[in-house]
């Protein structure tokens, strides 16, 4: 059997908007995506940390998710399966 699951989570994400220099978003900008924006970062975060690839102990792009006050709070999961015909 084979089916398609949608699965729609809502994830709160924090972080210490101080720790987003102009230094720290260029060097994020060179070295990973063009974010300009702390907001890009945000969703970026709760994408990753959805798909369960934010670890509590280093982020890729941002290290120690503690040294950027970074925190995730699951709010809302929704899953539905799509019926086959």
């Amino acid at each position: 059997m084979k089916r398609n699951v949608n699965v729609t989570q809502v994830i709160e994400v924090e972080v210490d908007e101080s720790k987003f220099t102009p230094e720290f978003m260029a060097e994020f900008r060179r070295h990973f995506y063009r974010f300009v924006s702390i907001e890009q970062h945000l969703e970026h975060l709760g994408q990753l940390y959805a798909r369960g690839m934010a670890p509590e102990d280093f982020i890729e792009g941002y290290g120690n998710p503690d040294d950027f006050g970074i925190k995730f709070e699951p709010v809302d999961t929704d899953v539905s399966v799509e019926r086959g015909g």
